[in-house]
């Protein structure tokens, strides 16, 4: 009886297993000299090089295509790091929650532009309050998950501040707390209301699209060819939606993603998961 047993639970779990839409390719390995901290987010840019955004210092590092250190900086210039882009133009974004910034650097670590005043959080056009993310729009408009205020902040690409949209709340176009963004190529913008358990979807001038729900309690938002990919970091998994919001499925626990958070996609199509808890970043494949 416990060998049919074990047998059942082994045909259970493969099936189980083959239906998850990534399977995990293990960890980008990192320097063993640095002191890694909570893992925050990661980007890739037109070269495959690899942005990892960490708790630690330096809190940015810079890896090849092949996962070998290039370089590192931004020591002593954070706080609370939290999101991270790299974009068209090769140019890289930070945001920090405690400093209520966000930032963005040539690709050499120099400071080329601010939103928000550096240790005072603003409101409307005066600034930014805990901010945990952006996006760019194929115009150059940059929206920042403004999560202090609950908002989206719109800036032009000089930095102007242009519009927002959101406020506390439950309705439609409200947040809990606007964490993670994602923009797809219709400039549809996705947000992780974290706190109400929705993705949310506006156009560029803030006009509510859709409200999502199967994906959990989302903390970061990744748009693939396949559709979006939501991080619950309370429940320890990602779900791939297709683009009406529906479930395609899900994979991970809490012994396998350890607070999965903010994500990328390279250009081999691997995806890039960070993960606080586990302080590393897990690589995945589309399952075949």
């Amino acid at each position: 009886m416990r060998g049919v047993l074990c047998a059942a639970l082994m045909t259970w779990f493969s099936v189980a297993s083959a239906a998850d839409p990534y399977v995990s390719k293990g960890f980008v390995p990192l320097p063993a000299d640095v002191e890694i901290g909570p893992m925050s987010a990661v980007a890739v840019d037109g070269a495959d090089r690899l942005y990892v955004l960490h708790r630690g210092e330096p809190p940015l590092l810079v890896l090849d295509g092949q996962h070998h250190l290039l370089a590192g900086w931004g020591k002593g210039e954070f706080k609370t790091v939290h999101g991270l882009r790299v974009d068209s133009h090769g140019n890289v974004w930070v945001t920090d929650n405690a400093l209520h910034l966000a930032r963005r650097y040539s690709r050499e670590g120099k400071v080329t532009l601010t939103l928000g005043k550096e240790g005072k959080p603003g409101a409307g056009a005066e600034g930014l309050r805990s901010p945990d993310d952006l996006v760019i729009d194929s115009k150059g408009f940059i929206y920042v998950a403004d999560a202090g205020n609950k908002r989206i902040a719109k800036f032009d690409a000089d930095g102007k501040y242009v519009a927002e949209w959101g406020g506390g709340g439950k309705e439609p176009g409200q947040f809990a707390t606007a964490h993670g963004l994602a923009i797809d190529t219709r400039d549809r913008i996705y947000v992780a209301d974290r706190g109400n358990k929705r993705v949310q979807v506006f156009t560029t001038d803030g006009k509510f699209v859709a409200a999502w729900t199967e994906a959990g309690n989302p903390f970061g938002l990744l748009v693939t060819p396949d559709g979006l990919i939501v991080a619950d970091g309370d429940a320890h998994r990602l779900t791939l939606l297709d683009f009406d919001g529906k479930s395609l499925g899900s994979w991970g626990t809490p012994d396998t993603l350890k607070l999965p958070h903010l994500m990328a996609l390279g250009t081999d199509g691997t995806l890039y998961v960070t993960e606080v808890d586990g302080k590393r970043v897990q690589m995945f494949q589309r399952a075949k």
